[in-house]
């Protein structure tokens, strides 16, 4: 019987072209990029020319991308540190997520309520959908943060995250989006998205 694998969106064969780009660096120019000698630097270049392919794809500047080790760990670069400027700056301390977000923003908001944030988990719809207005609802004057997920990593569902990134602008509250199931698959302008901060993988 002929095996199927239906969970794509999680994560996926490596592609041959990728396969083939990767091998160099897996077998020969393993090179420290922070390094100054020349196995490093010849590294360095290729981290930067894959920055301004990434940057190019999106219409962001080069200077906005981070390379991390996954989505999980861009969420929480995202979610952690923006809730701890802004209650350091502001004393802010509220926090908007949806039910449905991917694990790992779950567990981090968690966690931040174990160090005293406020976190409002605002209601989805039956395709696991989020009403704009009902983030709007919940926003109050200690909000700092709102986090909706663009595509639904089980659902597939999409988010209209450009008219929740228009209610936060009206509100000044920084906007996060997971926007991991979205990258390659839909067409993303960061400069027409209006989040702060997007994380693909």
């Amino acid at each position: 019987m002929k095996k199927v694998y239906f969970d794509n969106a999680a994560t996926t064969k490596l592609h041959p072209k990728v396969f083939e780009k990767m091998l160099p660096f897996l077998k020969e120019d393993y090179g420290n990029p922070s390094s100054i000698h020349s196995y490093g630097r010849k590294v360095r270049v290729a981290i930067e020319e894959a920055r301004e392919v990434i940057a190019n794809f999106i219409n962001a500047d080069a200077s906005e991308i981070y390379f991390v080790s996954s989505g999980t760990e861009a969420n929480n670069f995202s979610l952690f540190g923006i809730a701890k400027t802004e209650f350091l700056e502001s004393k802010k301390n509220s926090i908007i997520t949806t039910k449905a977000e991917h694990h790992c923003v779950i567990d981090a908001c968690k966690e931040l309520i174990n160090l005293g944030f406020d976190i409002n988990f605002a209601e989805v719809n039956s395709a696991t959908v989020v009403n704009e207005i009902t983030i709007e609802k919940l926003i109050n004057k200690n909000t700092s943060l709102v986090s909706v997920i663009h595509i639904n990593n089980e659902t597939g569902a999409v988010n209209d995250v450009l008219k929740i990134s228009e209610i936060c602008k009206k509100h000044n509250v920084y906007f996060h989006s997971d926007v991991v199931q979205s990258f390659g698959k839909v067409k993303i302008n960061v400069k027409e998205i209006g989040v702060h901060f997007r994380i693909g993988a």
